[in-house]
């Protein structure tokens, strides 16, 4: 199959997906009855009946979230062969790592477990009922046996650095161990498939790499560290900043050190103007932002490549997760801005905050 057919397939998929003003509809709601009858009205609506049948309330939203998701995934997944499939699958496993990242927390945290659950992003390349499963566990070392026990290939780098962990209490360690053991094997991969379009995700991976590196070195510049341990932590595979530059960053005596060099980088102008009061959490939030535009960005010209498929992907991402936190707002009873603050604002996929903000005061 051809890149081309994909992508005139992929044009019925991407036709579905929630328009920005049916977001700012969702947004003006006062009450979560009132979201699940407008998400009913829309391509949800399949799963909005299934979820009605056996849940109500936010655990039938979330139950129709996850089933929508799955289905589009899967829908997309039985559309690509060869090295489209290679590449599809390379990126939806960010969400599997993301989700085994939200396991360990909760365990590390002591969250309840249907709380963690509240969290999971839906997937299709590991099943439900293995995060149910995981969720069982009686802590993390539980969890990586389980892990072993089913062959999960995650298993390897979490084994490699439970002692770490256990020795320091440092979440980082297994966080940062899953991470690398993503991208390193993921771009690997990508390099040896030799194609424009493994590259164009190899690029994606890269960058997107770089983002966690920065706020990694920022935050480590913010505490003081100066064990040279801190290096052991860097990221393989930065696609703008090479591990030289990074332990560069990572060396800087002070804040404003960091952030002079930061300023010599291709992400200065991703950032806009910064000075020496921005903290790790705004660099991340507006390096994330950046990431998220740049990524859910569909180019109409494409249509030998993967491009159109890995921006489709990303939007459903952030579809998804702004539905959640929508829905999640209104069963809570959060305020508007504090809904607002939460979601991903990505031009096209989303209104314009300023309008919506404008309209709701």
């Amino acid at each position: 199959m051809s890149y081309e057919y994909l992508n005139a397939r992929l044009r019925h998929l991407k036709a579905r997906l929630l328009k920005p003003e049916q977001f700012a509809q969702l947004l003006g709601l006062s009450d979560l009855e009132e979201f699940i009858a407008a998400l009913a009205e829309t391509d949800y609506a399949p799963e909005i009946e299934r979820s009605s049948v056996e849940f109500s309330g936010y655990a039938l939203v979330e139950d129709a979230l996850t089933r929508h998701t799955q289905r589009v995934f899967r829908h997309l997944a039985d559309m690509a062969v060869g090295e489209a499939d290679t590449l599809i699958r390379i990126l939806l496993e960010r969400f599997e790592v993301f989700n085994l990242k939200t396991i360990l927390r909760g365990f590390h945290a002591g969250v309840d477990p249907e709380e963690t659950a509240r969290n999971l992003f839906p997937t299709i390349l590991y099943p439900t009922a293995f995060y149910q499963e995981l969720l069982k566990r009686e802590g993390i070392p539980a969890v990586v046996d389980y892990l072993l026990a089913v062959g999960n290939r995650f298993y390897k780098p979490l084994t490699e650095a439970l002692p770490d962990y256990e020795a320091t209490r440092r979440l980082a360690r297994l966080e940062g161990a899953l991470d690398a053991f993503y991208f390193e094997s993921a771009q690997k991969t990508l390099r040896e498939m030799r194609s424009e379009s493994a590259e164009i995700v190899r690029k994606m991976l890269g960058v997107e790499v770089d983002v966690l590196n920065l706020v990694y070195a920022l935050r480590v510049v913010e505490a003081g560290v100066e064990a040279e341990e801190k290096f052991r932590y860097i990221l393989p595979g930065g696609e703008r900043i090479q591990e030289p530059l990074m332990r560069e960053l990572l060396a800087s005596l002070d804040k404003a050190a960091f952030l002079r060099k930061l300023q010599e980088t291709p992400y200065a102008r991703a950032l806009g103007e910064f000075d020496e009061t921005i903290t790790a959490g705004e660099l991340q939030e507006r390096l994330e932002a950046w990431l998220y535009n740049q990524n859910c960005r569909i180019d109409p010209g494409r249509f030998f490549d993967i491009q159109p498929v890995a921006a489709y992907i990303w939007r459903v991402n952030v579809e998804v997760t702004n539905l959640r936190v929508i829905a999640s707002g209104l069963w809570r009873g959060a305020s508007r801005q504090a809904v607002e603050d939460q979601l991903i604002w990505v031009p096209g996929v989303m209104p314009e905050r300023e309008r919506v903000v404008a309209g709701a005061s």
